[in-house]
C-alpha cells in the first residue's frame, strides 16, 4: 500500500489488522467499518477521515492526527493515544476502555476520556 491515499478514497470494510501503516496519509479517506486491530498507526494523518464504526482496538496511534475525523461508534479499546490529536473529532458512542493517553493528547472541547474508560499515564 502506498503511504498516501487520495482524499475521498474508499477503504470501507477493509481489513488492515496487524499492518504497519506508520506515517501514512489517510486524510479524508472513507474508512467506514475498517478493521485496524493491533495496527501500527504511529504518526498517521487521518484528518477529516470517516472512521465511523472502525475497530482500532489495540492500535498504536501515538502522534496520529485524527483531527476532525468521524469516530462515531469506533472502538479504540486498548489503543495507545499518547500524543495523538482528536481535536474537533466526532467521538459519539466511542469505546475507549483501557486506551492510554498522556498530557500531549488533544481532545475535542469538553470531552472527558476517563468517562469513556481511557486512562492517563501522565
Amino acid at each position: 500500500m502506498s503511504d498516501q491515499v487520495n482524499v475521498g478514497t474508499s477503504l470501507v470494510g477493509a481489513d488492515l489488522s496487524r499492518c504497519n501503516l506508520q506515517g501514512a496519509y489517510l486524510n479524508g479517506a472513507n474508512m467506514l467499518s475498517v478493521k485496524l486491530e493491533n495496527t501500527i498507526l504511529v504518526g498517521v494523518n487521518f484528518t477529516g477521515a470517516n472512521l465511523c464504526k472502525a475497530n482500532m482496538s489495540g492500535a498504536d496511534l501515538r502522534k496520529a492526527n485524527l483531527s476532525n475525523a468521524n469516530l462515531y461508534e469506533a472502538n479504540l479499546s486498548g489503543a495507545n493515544l499518547r500524543g495523538a490529536s482528536l481535536a474537533g473529532s466526532n467521538l459519539g458512542k466511542i469505546s475507549m476502555q483501557g486506551a492510554t493517553y498522556d498530557d500531549s493528547t488533544k481532545w475535542p472541547l469538553n470531552f472527558d476520556p476517563e468517562g469513556y474508560g481511557a486512562k492517563s499515564d501522565g
